[in-house]
C-alpha cells in the first residue's frame, strides 16, 4: 500500500516538508511517481516507534 506525503504527514502529525526531509534521509521508503512522491505505507512504522525526545517525566 503507498500513500502520499500529505498523507504520511497527517498520519504522523509532522509537514509535508519534514517528510520529505526523512525521505530525503532515507528514513522512510518512498518512489518518485512523475512529480509526486509515494510513500511505501509500512515505512512509516518507523516513525510511529520512535520515543519523542526529552522523554516523558
Amino acid at each position: 500500500m503507498e500513500i502520499t506525503v500529505k498523507e504520511a504527514s497527517e498520519q504522523l502529525r509532522i509537514t509535508e516538508s519534514q517528510i520529505c526531509r526523512l525521505i530525503r534521509q532515507g528514513k522512510i521508503k518512498a518512489r518518485k511517481l512523475g512529480y509526486m512522491w509515494l510513500i511505501e505505507g509500512n515505512s512509516l512504522d518507523y516513525k510511529r516507534q520512535r520515543k519523542p525526545k526529552g522523554g516523558e517525566r
